[in-house]
This record gives structure tokens, C-alpha cells and sequence, in this order.
């Protein structure tokens, strides 16, 4: 399955190395039941989760099926497993009794070999009890494509949705509002949805209702991840212990040698160096709130700091010199040696780990700027943000048959139908070793496309077969990061002026910050720009987001 979410740059949706660097650690299922009457903005739907019209999220019931080795949480800590049961747990119910065909429109690669002669969407569409036809469209094209199927008058059952211009009034027009179907104890007709935990809800609530199924992750925002190996060649420990931000500067610094073409890290330094910064110096995750009255990083005292900090930085040489021209080549830069620090998703952590364990990955705890304590870490979605929605269906049973083949596809780590929904065919796609499933070579591209952004539970668990100490690992930082974790306060409200107005202020604020870093503009004209952003859109942002808050989110 293509993944386009590296992970979101956050804040938008030579001195030798001291000796405490070298000594750091670790710290660290039922049969189908129609639904019941009332009606979703003309949707088939109904089924009394809680009274309509009020928000309760939907419960999390951990699936009891199966017993994880360390378990997960409902803030969105993930459960860990050190091995895949064996035998796996078979959900009752299953498959499904066959149903009309059902359609979708989802993100995602197709695969080499196409669906109707690929043995993965065989398996998929049995346990499915439908044929499951879907268009898949990879990340970069998905817009277009999704803007002119909005236009037409053939909608899927299924959508991945994106938001645009006057996105409430879409979903209210076009799509099945499951908050009075899903929310509270509704959710647990369907375990595997009911196994989503709580925060990853917020992801498809709109104005206070929810609009569909995302698929969880844990919140856990981005890590610097490094190199082990070439760490240990300069007597640093893969967890070094930063005290400080002089601390942080006089890794980089030890971790670059310009003369054999080494550095620090790479990439975009606006997205991914400065919010690294900004984290440090406790700036807000992009808006912070208080007394119901929202602002912005964009003109705190931190983002001018860490402009400052960051420009000394750049200027320094610390950052592979072509960081501003292409950053593209950062994971080349990475893979190759040529750099130590790699800013990225959470979930990038056990994918490098599991493909690459000769780099023996650690990673750095970003400390508090002035010093003292660690930084809390800016929280990001629970989820991959483009969220499935369904479309208004002509009754309640068909609304019921989409949500059973969203909770098979939600099924949960450990199970047969987990198996099926996203390894494929045993014997085709992989094969059980040493008792845990192991995709055969090349076949990983082969799988079903596009269905797991509905609710799939792939990211939502740390697993490394023969790699016991990284899920421990994997689990303490995430049981350690997310309670503390600064979330945005603005994450599940809407703005209209933000999606009208606001990409193309983004882009000029950020081509601005990194004509700073790199020393073509000022401090005074990055200040002008963002006065400018906020009398002409940010204060009324700022309003709209204080206007959903008062309504209840």
C-alpha cells in the first residue's frame, strides 16, 4: 500500500560533544442486525449509540481476542505484540454473506498484478462476500480525481475524503453522518471498529459530528531518529542525552564532517528543522488556546527565536548543503551514510528497524531549550487524515452492510482477517516464519489497495519479529510521550477561511522562512509577513475556530 504520509512537517494540518552526550540510555461479530430508525441527514441510518445530536466518541473495547504482550491505551498508545499468534483468532461471522457490489474511491498504488487476477483481492473479496471494485489513485493525482468524481452524479459507497471549500455542507449533502450510529456504545456492534482508539476519532469529526472512519496511528507526532552505527564510530550512544538546545547544536556539530561529506541531517529545514526548534522552545503545536481564544506560532516569540537559532544553524554548515534545493534525496542522504539525524513519522522508526537492523536505530529526546527537562513532544493526528466516508445509502441495511466490511477491514491484529485484509494470499504474498507473517519478495506491492486507510489496524500495533528489544522500545517512548504530548487544539475543528485562504498563505510563509534560515531575508521581514498573514486571515481563523469550540467542536 503507498503511504504518501512520511510524516506532516508539524506546525501548519563546531564545539566537541560534552560527555554526557557519549553516556546517554534509554529512558526510557456478531450476525448482521439491521439498524435501527432514525434517520442521518437523509442517510440510511439509525441504531442508537447515544441521543442524536450530541458528540460522545465512540467506546474503545480493546479486541478481546486477542491478548497483546504489552498493551495498548485508549489515548493511543499502541498495543505490542513480539510474535503473531499462533494459531490466529477467527472472528465470528465471518465471511460475509454476499452483498450487493460495493464500490470505492481510495488513495493508493494499484498493484502490479491487476485485481482480477491477483489472488490477494480473491481472498479479500471472499472474506468480503462482495467483489469490493474500487479506483485507487496514488496520493499525487488523488485530488483531481477526487474533485471530479464530486462533480459527477456516480458516487462510491466509499470515499476517501479530502477537504475543499465549503466541506460541512459537502458531508451534509452527500455523505452518512454516523455520529448517532457509532458514537458511545454503538461502536461496539462492530469489534473490529470498536478496537479504534479514541482519539483517532477526531480525525472524520466535523463541526461535532462524526463523518466516517479513519484509519489509527499512534499520535506520536514526529521523532529524530539515528543512526546507531555511525554513532557508535564516534563513541555517541544511539540515545544520546541532550540537556539543552547548546546541547542539541554540539551533536549536530560532532555528527559533521563537511571534509568527508557527512552531516548532520538533511532535509526541508523550514519543515523539518524548525519545527523541531520551535518544539524545544515550547511554542504552540501550530495554535494554541485559552479561554477560548486561539493563537498561532506564526507571530509567538519562539518562532522569531527559533528563526535565529536555526539561521546560526544553517550557517554553520550542519545540514547537507543541498537541503534547500532537494530535499527529496533525504532518505538517499540517510540510507547512503551521508547523514546521521533523520526528523520523521513515528511509524518510519519500525519500518527502518525492521529493513535495515544493522543500523541499530536510536533516537534523540529533544531537550527544553533553556535546559532542565525534556520537550514535551508535539502530538500529531491519531490517524492517517484522510479519513473514509460513506456515501447517504437508500436504507438502513445497506448503511448496515458498508459498516460490517469496514469493521472486516478494521479487524484486529492477531486475527485470520487481519491475515486476509492485509498480507494477501498465504503461499502467494507470504509465508508464516517462524511462526509470524513474512511477505515473499516483491509481493508486499501485490496486496489490496486503498481499503485499509478504512479503519486497517496495520499501524496501529508495534510488531518486529526477532526484535524484541525495539518493540520494548517502540512501547516505552510512546507510554512516555503521549500522555505529555502538546496537542493542537484546532485538529477537529474547521475553519472555512483556512481552507480557502489558507494554502496559499502557507506556501509564502514558508518559502519566507526559509529565505531567513538562509539568510536572504530578516527577522523584521518574516515578522511584516506574519502581521500580514494575521490581519488578513489569521484573526479570522482564529474566530472561526472559536466559533466550533463554542458549539461544542
Amino acid at each position: 500500500m503507498e503511504d504518501p504520509d512520511r510524516g506532516t512537517p508539524q506546525g501548519t494540518r563546531g564545539r566537541g560533544v560534552p560527555r554526557r552526550l557519549v553516556l546517554g540510555g534509554l529512558a526510557g461479530v456478531a450476525g448482521a442486525t439491521a439498524l435501527a430508525g432514525c434517520s442521518s441527514g437523509g442517510a440510511g441510518g439509525g441504531g442508537g449509540g447515544q441521543p442524536e445530536g450530541e458528540w460522545t466518541a465512540p467506546n474503545y473495547v480493546p479486541y478481546e481476542g486477542v491478548e497483546p504482550d504489552l498493551p495498548g491505551t485508549e489515548d493511543g498508545v499502541s498495543p505490542a505484540f513480539f510474535s503473531f499468534p499462533d494459531p490466529p483468532a477467527e472472528r465470528e461471522g465471518f465471511p460475509l454473506p454476499e452483498t450487493d457490489p460495493v464500490t470505492g474511491l481510495l488513495q493508493g498504488v494499484p498493484p502490479p498484478t491487476p485485481p482480477s487476477e491477483n489472488e490477494a483481492y480473491a481472498v479479500f473479496r471472499a472474506l468480503a462476500g462482495n467483489p469490493m471494485e474500487a479506483t485507487t489513485v496514488t496520493s499525487a493525482d488523488y485530488r483531481d480525481r477526487y474533485q471530479v468524481i464530486l462533480a459527477g452524479d456516480d458516487l462510491p459507497d466509499f470515499v476517501q475524503m479530502e477537504t475543499v471549500p465549503q466541506f460541512p455542507k459537502l458531508l451534509e449533502s452527500t455523505f452518512t453522518d454516523l455520529t448517532d450510529i457509532l458514537g458511545g456504545e454503538g461502536v461496539e456492534k462492530y469489534p473490529g471498529l470498536a478496537n479504534i482508539p479514541t482519539p483517532t476519532w477526531d480525525i472524520p469529526k466535523v463541526n461535532g459530528r462524526l463523518w466516517g472512519i479513519a484509519q489509527p496511528r499512534p499520535p506520536a507526532g514526529r521523532i529524530l531518529s539515528v543512526r546507531g552505527d555511525l554513532l557508535a564510530e564516534k563513541g555517541i550512544d544511539k540515545f544520546p542525552d541532550l540537556n539543552s538546545g547548546e546541547d542539541f547544536v554540539d551533536l549536530m556539530a560532532e555528527l559533521t564532517d563537511r571534509g568527508n561529506n557527512q552531516f548532520a541531517m538533511g532535509a526541508d529545514p523550514a519543515a523539518w528543522l524548525l519545527p523541531g526548534l520551535l518544539e524545544m522552545m515550547g511554542a504552540p503545536n501550530a495554535w494554541t488556546e485559552e479561554g477560548g481564544t486561539f493563537s498561532h506560532q506564526y507571530t509567538s516569540p519562539q518562532m522569531v527565536e527559533a528563526l535565529n537559532e536555526g539561521t546560526k544553524i544553517v550557517k554553520e554548515g550542519y545540514l547537507h548543503p543541498n537541503s534547500f534545493s532537494d530535499p527529496s534525496q533525504n532518505a538517499t542522504w540517510w540510507r547512503a551514510g551521508v547523514t546521521s539525524m533523520y526528523f520523521q513519522a513515528f511509524t518510519g522508526w519500525g519500518t527502518f528497524a525492521r529493513s535495515n537492523p544493522e543500523w541499530d536505530l536510536g533516537y534523540v529526546r529533544l531537550p527544553r531549550w533553556e535546559g532542565g527537562d525534556k520537550a514535551p513532544v508535539w502530538k500529531g493526528p491519531a490517524g492517517y487524515g484522510a479519513f473514509i466516508a460513506i456515501k447517504q445509502q437508500s436504507s438502513d441495511e445497506r448503511l448496515e452492510e458498508l459498516l460490517r466490511l469496514a469493521d472486516m477491514i478494521a479487524s484486529p491484529f492477531g486475527t485470520k482477517e487481519f491475515l486476509d485484509v492485509t498480507y494477501g494470499a498465504e503461499g502467494t504474498h507470504y509465508e508464516m516464519k517462524d511462526g509470524n507473517p513474512t511477505y515473499l519478495p516483491d509481493q508486499n506491492q501485490n496486496v489490496v489497495a486503498g481499503w485499509g486507510y478504512c479503519g486497517g489496524n496495520a499501524q496501529a500495533v508495534l510488531f518486529a519479529p526477532g526484535q524484541d528489544e525495539l518493540v520494548r522500545a517502540q512501547h516505552e517512548y510512546l507510554s512516555e510521550i503521549i500522555p505529555a504530548g502538546v496537542a493542537n487544539p484546532a485538529e477537529a475543528l474547521y475553519s472555512e477561511t483556512e481552507v480557502s485562504k489558507g494554502a496559499s498563505w502557507t506556501q509564502r510563509l514558508t518559502d519566507m522562512q526559509r529565505e531567513v534560515l538562509r539568510g536572504q531575508k530578516s527577522i523584521a521581514d518574516w515578522e511584516s509577513m506574519a502581521n500580514d498573514w494575521k490581519s488578513d486571515v489569521g484573526d479570522t481563523i482564529a474566530g472561526e475556530y472559536a466559533e466550533g469550540l463554542a458549539a461544542g467542536g
